[in-house]
């Protein structure tokens, strides 16, 4: 049988009353989330909102990329992103972790991982903070035009090949006490999704929360 629905649960916040679109319009009201700690850093709940940057060196250049690094931090900046598009980036993120900390940097360092998941293993080991899309980590996307019908099986098929590579990358972060960014794009949504939703924020909704749920089903609840 042909599926247009969820492959997992969509959580919706509570609606606010008829023509009220914010709950004050004169102070700001935080909700009440649990906390995620990247490196020294902790974000959510009560503690203060965190800045972030990202790098615009070639992640392999090593010096260029600390020097830039130190600068975003000495400016202020809690977390830097950095890209990781390879294994050659991956093994950098060894030199550049250690080369900060020989300096006393300790800002957190996020590795922004292109579509493999070989890659985000062999990098977990040196940053603070793993992010991945949904849309292309296990389930690239290729057009609206390549699916004509999405069967249950099908999805029962994605959903198992999405596990079985984010399910390692889970299990290291949460031994070695890392976090992980479930960093959705809609200009990269999979093509399941893309067949199901449409290119729209439905669609991401549902792709990241696939990924937040497989986390929680492995007890791993350090994730933004």
């Amino acid at each position: 049988a042909s599926v247009k629905t969820a492959p997992r649960s969509v959580l919706a916040r509570p609606a606010l009353p008829d023509g009220v679109y914010c709950e004050a319009a004169n102070k700001c009201i935080r909700r009440k989330t649990r906390t995620v700690t990247i490196g020294d850093v902790k974000v959510g709940s009560e503690h203060p909102i965190a800045t972030q940057t990202m790098t615009t060196t070639l992640t392999h250049e090593v010096e260029e990329t600390v020097a830039q690094i130190k600068k975003c931090a000495d400016m202020g900046i809690d977390i830097v992103r950095i890209t990781v598009q390879g294994m050659r980036e991956a093994k950098a993120c060894e030199g550049i972790k250690k080369r900060l900390l020989e300096d006393g940097y300790t800002t957190p360092i996020v590795a922004d991982i292109h579509f493999t998941p070989k890659v985000a293993l062999a990098c977990a080991d040196y940053v603070d903070k793993v992010r991945v899309n949904p849309g292309n980590f296990a389930d690239g996307r290729k057009s609206f035009d390549t699916i004509d019908e999405l069967s249950e099986e099908d999805v029962k098929e994605a959903q198992e090949a999405i596990e079985e590579s984010l399910v390692p990358l889970i299990l290291k972060l949460k031994e070695k006490g890392k976090a992980l960014r479930i960093g959705v794009n809609h200009g990269s949504l999979a093509e399941r999704i893309l067949f199901q939703y449409g290119d729209s924020p439905e669609g991401m909704v549902a792709s990241a929360i696939e990924f937040g749920e497989i986390c929680r089903e492995h007890d791993f609840h350090n994730f933004v």
